[in-house]
């Protein structure tokens, strides 16, 4: 490839991907040169077959369009001269070329062998931070101009404006990095890789120096951090602006005054601005916001809290439900809030270890070739990302198919930090020093739970936020969750002595026979692994011939859950203290053996290999992780005496061939004083808000949930920012099937159907069941109404994940999707992304898990309803997040449908229906009527739409 070569950047319509069955109905070329679109032809081909529905759908191309058009015989002569002597490019090239030259070769035509490349693998290496490699949403993140999306002629020309930015981007990159990717075994789609020796050979014709914001650290180059200068963090005499008028002047130019966002502003700022007066018992004296969507509650409680920051002296702890509300606060306050106030705030995201690559393990993983084409893609990911990034987050990337054992060895720490020539660079060191400068610390609900001592060192109690508050319980739950895997530990122990007894050869050997003390080491890690496994095994046999040989049950397939009571466990323990006192004593040897190893290492002057420097690092997490077991079963302890009364434990037998294969586990039933004992000590009284908090206007179910004290509480329910009058309709389905009928999928996809038959607005469809979902999904797309509609209907699971649908829904029309579980809550799909939503069943739990079981019989035991006392609550606030999918801002209509006729009949229906929006327009009527209702609510908006302009 040189200034003289032209890419031909091919894209073909075909109405199928199989080339055996599919025929070319369109194809296009742009031809490239010298960064330049020079050329391009393009033409519908009359594939001499219909064109399917689906295809005609995704690409606006029908029977009509191709009936006179050529044939593709007629056109292959001229097509295969023009692309002779040319790189062939394509969007997918291991799709078009081989279709291409089948096609070449039915109409007698030699297969083109041309060099090509491929923009997909192009892009995914230099634009590794891109949400989604599809071409659309590829050059709309470019800024490339596409307009009609799946049609040959925009699609290769879109494509050629990504093959020149592409190579631009190659360009650019520091020649190290190019010389790094040219040095790995990636295997790239045909000759895409050429592209990177190509701009290493223009570097180094044409050197450039290196850019002022990367720096070269052993052989790496990184985006340079600098620690950001310091600020003025305790301002006493700072003036909040109360007034409407100050708060005008705050908000102006670029934001509007709201009088309900200025009261939530003012009331937090009153409630926590004298903090001696409040109380210092755990629960007591939070505050509880209820802030519907739209009014701005983000904004509302940050500007307050940055002005009692400064004022106090203190940082605020902001805790949100997700990785992704995490990233969108924080850009919150470091974009708009921070263009609003008159002095300086920050905010940093904190996330666990985990999250954040190390820079040594991934300069050693550079060398090694894992034999994996997968990991070696993401090396290359990598390397560019280095370049750009400030934090070193996985999250930032778009990865696929890595293995998380490789995520995992990336972020595992240096044999010797310290020695590390990254020890002032790692990603981790960098998020201490932003946060210790940080006004508020954004982190999820998960992070808040498990990390808690990592952010509550400070001289004066934080501020704590816990937004959508009605999460942190469940997630609490998720994740107390204890277990040990008694076969895997053993298996983990095997695969450790091994490694030890076998292959006299291997790289740990050999570290060993080289460290001081070797040979003594090898015997206390040999003899230590034989001790340990004969405990393991002790321990594994006696559970299960204890609480499952005991227990008579039907054999199954997989596995099987046998409950274990509080008591019957610590007898248990008590009458094996030996052995869990021994494998805790052992792995407490293990660990000090480990460390000797370890500082033995160090003190070696001759180097490691990096094949053996690996080897090391492996050894030294699997003895890690074992070692996290004497954790596991102190919290199993804890939990037995400190937490008898709401812990559930459980044995699972997973059906190993070659004897018992068990785990237990042990996890919360419910939150009862875990925060006043966990969370509270170390915050001020919280500030809980949300959009959904309440199911009801005297429940104490969120109080309970949350330990809080509800007489201390002060407690703010804001009214609906929407005129839900105006703006939306409800349709109630009275005759529906009951939802426990054995045709109930079916009468939910002829209601679809109907609807399918005659509206064409972007639908979301509401499940709670992943298998229900499927079967309607099967029934619909195999009916005739929806192959003769203009409607696409798109399953999560089955059409893609949950962000590529979404994806499609802001960017295109006329989409009905199918979601279940997480589509009912956080998806922002505003004015016409989304018009109609339908409820397929209200949404109760099944109580299918031990932890439900136990609990519904704890209920029954003390005479209390666990339906009224937890399910319904559960629906309730579920029910009102999904119904808020519909309305997300003031421009926004449409109509919700419930297909669940519960609704109606039930006592439990009316007492759902209070809890959404009064001002929520409803009608209760039959199936028949549902479509005739919901066109004349859509033509009604349509006339007031123009009445408007």
């Amino acid at each position: 490839m040189d200034a003289k070569t032209i890419y031909a950047v091919v894209d073909l319509e075909t109405t199928s991907n199989q080339n055996q069955a599919g025929r070319i109905m369109q194809v296009a070329v742009a031809f490239v040169r010298n960064q330049k679109i020079i050329n391009h032809f393009s033409t519908l081909v009359n594939p001499g077959q219909s064109i399917p529905i689906g295809i005609q759908k995704l690409t606006h191309i029908n029977d009509a369009m191709v009936k006179k058009m050529p044939y593709f015989e007629d056109v292959a002569q001229t097509l295969h001269a023009m692309l002779s002597e040319t790189v062939f490019v394509a969007h997918n090239v291991n799709f078009d070329l081989p279709f291409l030259n089948a096609e070449f070769e039915r109409v007698g035509l030699t297969p083109l062998t041309n060099l090509a490349l491929d923009t997909v693998a192009l892009a995914q290496i230099l634009w590794p931070t891109a949400s989604s490699y599809r071409l659309g949403d590829l050059t709309q993140q470019l800024g490339i101009d596409h307009l009609n999306p799946h049609r040959a002629d925009s699609d290769a020309k879109a494509t050629g404006e990504l093959l020149i930015a592409a190579q631009r981007k190659a360009l650019g990159l520091p020649m190290i990095t190019l010389q790094q990717l040219n040095d790995l075994p990636l295997a790239l789609p045909r000759e895409t890789k050429q592209i990177f020796a190509w701009a290493l050979a223009e570097n180094r014709r044409h050197p450039q120096p290196l850019a002022n914001n990367l720096e070269v650290v052993d052989r790496l180059v990184l985006r340079r951090f600098s620690v950001p200068s310091a600020y003025k963090q305790h301002q006493p005499e700072l003036h909040y602006p109360k007034k409407e008028e100050e708060q005008k002047t705050l908000l102006a130019p670029d934001l509007d005054y709201r009088h309900q966002q200025a009261r939530l502003m003012n009331q937090i700022y009153e409630h926590y601005c004298r903090t001696d007066d409040l109380s210092t018992n755990p629960g007591e004296n939070a505050m509880v916001v209820e802030a519907p969507t739209g009014m701005g509650k983000t904004l509302g409680y940050l500007v307050p809290l940055a002005y009692l920051v400064l004022q106090q002296g203190r940082q605020v702890v902001l805790s949100v439900p997700t990785k992704a509300l995490q990233k969108q606060v924080n850009t919150t306050i470091n974009q708009t809030l921070k263009s609003l106030l008159p002095f300086e705030v920050r905010g940093v995201q904190l996330k666990g270890q985990q999250n954040y690559l190390n820079l040594q393990s991934f300069k050693r993983s550079l060398v090694r070739d894992e034999g994996s084409i997968a990991m070696q893609f993401v090396k290359a990911q990598i390397l560019v990302w280095l370049t750009e990034t400030l934090t070193g987050d996985f999250d930032e990337l778009n990865l696929n198919n890595v293995s998380p054992d490789f995520l995992r060895q990336l972020t595992q720490t240096a044999n010797n930090p310290e020695a590390s020539k990254f020890y002032q660079h790692e990603f981790v060191h960098r998020q201490l020093i932003l946060s210790s400068q940080a006004t508020f610390l954004v982190v999820n609900h998960a992070y808040l739970t498990r990390q808690i001592n990592q952010i509550t060192q400070q001289e004066k109690k934080p501020f704590l936020v816990i937004d959508e508050a009605q999460n942190l319980p469940d997630v609490v739950l998720q994740h107390s969750r204890h277990q040990v895997n008694w076969s895997s530990l053993i298996a983990q122990t095997e695969l450790l002595q091994h490694s030890l007894t076998t292959n006299k050869n291997n790289d740990l050997q050999l570290i060993l026979e080289r460290l001081p003390k070797g040979h003594q080491l090898e015997k206390n890690f040999i003899e230590s692994f034989a001790q340990l496994l004969i405990h393991l095994t002790n321990i594994q046999q006696s559970l299960y011939r204890q609480f499952i040989l005991s227990v008579k049950m039907p054999a199954t397939v997989g596995k099987d859950e046998y409950l274990v009571t509080s008591d019957n466990l610590t007898r248990f323990w008590v009458e094996h203290q030996n052995d869990f006192s021994q494998v805790k004593q052992l792995i407490q040897t293990l660990q000090v053996t480990l460390n000797e190893m370890m500082e033995a290492f160090i003190q070696v002057g001759t180097p490691f290999s990096i094949s053996e420097r690996q080897s090391l690092a492996d050894f030294r997490y699997l003895v890690e992780k074992i070692g996290q077991t004497i954790n596991t079963l102190q919290t199993f302890q804890d939990s037995m005496i400190d937490y008898a009364e709401t812990s559930v434990f459980w044995l699972t037998d997973y059906h190993g061939q070659n004897g018992p294969s068990i785990q237990l586990t042990g996890a919360l039933l419910h939150t009862k004083d875990y925060f006043k004992n966990n969370l509270y000590p170390s915050f001020l009284p919280p500030l809980m808000i949300g959009a959904t908090l309440f199911n009801s206007a005297k429940s104490t179910y969120l109080y309970t949930r949350l330990n809080l004290d509800a007489k201390t509480a002060q407690v703010e329910k804001f009214k609906e920012s929407f005129n839900w009058s105006k703006q939306a309709e409800m349709l109630l389905i009275e005759d529906g099937v009951v939802p426990s009928a054995p045709d109930y999928g079916n009468y939910l996809a002829k209601q679809i159907l109907a609807i399918l038959g005659k509206l064409s607005k972007n639908t979301l469809v509401l499940f709670t069941s992943l298998e229900l979902m499927d079967r309607v999904y099967r029934l619909v797309t195999e009916n005739k109404i929806y192959h003769e509609s203009k409607m696409t209907v798109l399953a999560q699971g089955i059409s893609g994940n949950k962000s590529k649908i979404l994806k499609r829904l802001q960017n295109e029309k006329e989409l009905m999707v199918f979601g279940a579980l997480s589509f009912w809550e956080g998806i922002d799909l505003p004015k016409q992304q989304l018009e109609l939503l339908i409820l397929t069943r209200l949404p109760f739990e099944q109580p299918d898990t031990i932890l439900q079981k136990v609990e519904e019989q704890q209920f029954t035991a003390s005479k209390q309803s666990f339906f009224h006392q937890i399910t319904l609550p559960k629906a309730t606030l579920k029910l009102r997040q999904g119904v808020g999918r519909l309305i997300r801002s003031d421009q926004d209509y449409g109509a919700i449908v419930i297909l669940d006729s519960r609704i109606v009949h039930k006592q439990y229906g009316k007492t759902m229906l209070k809890m959404l929006p009064d001002e929520l327009p409803s009608q209760v009527i039959p199936a028949s009527q549902m479509v005739e209702q919901l066109v004349h609510f859509f033509d009604q908006q349509d006339l007031d739409n123009k009445d408007k302009e």
